[in-house]
């Protein structure tokens, strides 16, 4: 969960620690005030408006917690609001009638009591006004987390953009470099694929470096063209198993996330003809999987930037984690299929 939301059960507990004072304070109130001074059965009072209290405030504070990490507000409000109301409005009328029930089997409220209507309903008030200042202060701190969040975007894509461009070279003097190599090899037909290979696949990477998503069909067709030259250049130390059902191209993912994957694999595990390495891909459940057998390479330290960038672009869109899975023989990463809303 996002660093600004709260830590559920660090907040239950300091929630507990307020209930019993809030519980006397609102009866108190109630008996002193609204009751006319009739006090006598107070002590019995303070018990019943505590254990009321108590148990509508950890429960709403429970409701509210699951809704937070099942339900986030950013993504589906309206949804939210609803099921919100619903579970808080039929918790604290079960909750008020339990315990009246419960006071009247134990003494501690009369049996002549008929104010069960009126009560209820006061109680929902306060429940309400005390929950709609607790998403007050809940939206109070994401607001804080999102701006702070979206400065250091923007400082690090101003940044990004500034590298590229001192690096940049013209991509029409690249392409059609390329296209005068390959027609000076033409009679090599392995030279002629890699570069038309090659010229693809930096092609690809101009042109998606400003778009957010794109469709999984384009993601696979360039991830076999940079296959293709991965396995020019280690022959049959390298196998790559690509399965993705044709069922999922309309989905869409973040561009070049598998290319990265798929290096990540050759980048940090050792190739050779003793010790092959073995790359699949395939779906599983609305996700793509990138898994390979482990043989990590000693001389590579690994600082998981990568996968960090990775889950950190998927945050963006989706609400499902970058899943990644170690065992001792394997490295898996699992990344969420995403449905583009037109």
């Amino acid at each position: 969960m996002d660093k600004f939301m709260y830590n559920r059960r660090r907040y239950i507990r300091t929630t507990a620690i307020l209930i019993p004072g809030v519980s006397l304070i609102l009866a108190l109130v109630y008996f002193l005030f609204i009751d006319n001074g009739n006090n006598a059965n107070l002590g019995s009072n303070i018990i019943h408006s505590i254990i009321m209290t108590s148990g509508i405030w950890l429960g709403c504070t429970v409701i509210i917690s699951y809704l937070w990490a099942k339900i986030p507000w950013e993504h589906h409000p309206f949804k939210r609001l609803i099921i919100e109301i619903i579970l808080i409005t039929s918790y604290t009328v079960l909750f008020g009638i339990f315990v009246l029930w419960i006071g009247k089997q134990r003494g501690l409220i009369s049996p002549e009591y008929k104010n069960l209507g009126s009560d209820i309903a006061i109680t929902l008030l306060i429940t309400f006004f005390i929950t709609a200042i607790h998403e007050s202060v809940f939206f109070y701190q994401q607001w804080k987390y999102n701006f702070s969040r979206s400065v250091r975007l923007e400082k690090d894509s101003i940044e990004a953009r500034y590298e590229t461009l001192k690096t940049q070279i013209n991509p029409h003097f690249l392409f059609n470099s390329l296209n005068s190599l390959a027609n000076m090899v033409s009679e090599n037909e392995q030279a002629t694929d890699y570069i038309s290979n090659l010229s693809d696949f930096l092609r690809y990477i101009l042109s998606s470096r400003d778009k957010e998503l794109v469709l999984v069909r384009e993601e696979i067709e360039i991830l076999r063209k940079y296959a293709d030259l991965q396995q020019s250049r280690f022959g049959e130390n390298l196998h790559t198993d690509l399965q993705i059902d044709a069922a999922f191209y309309h989905y869409s993912i973040p561009p070049l996330v598998l290319q990265m994957l798929y290096e990540n694999c050759i980048k940090h595990n050792i190739i050779s003809s003793e010790n092959p390495l073995e790359i699949r891909i395939f779906t599983n459940d609305n996700y793509i999987v990138v898994t390979n057998n482990l043989q990590y390479r000693s001389t590579v330290t690994s600082t998981g930037q990568g996968l960090r960038n990775i889950t950190e672009r998927y945050r963006y869109f989706t609400t499902k984690e970058v899943i990644i899975e170690q065992t001792k023989k394997q490295f898996s990463v699992k990344v969420p299929l995403l449905i583009v809303k037109s």
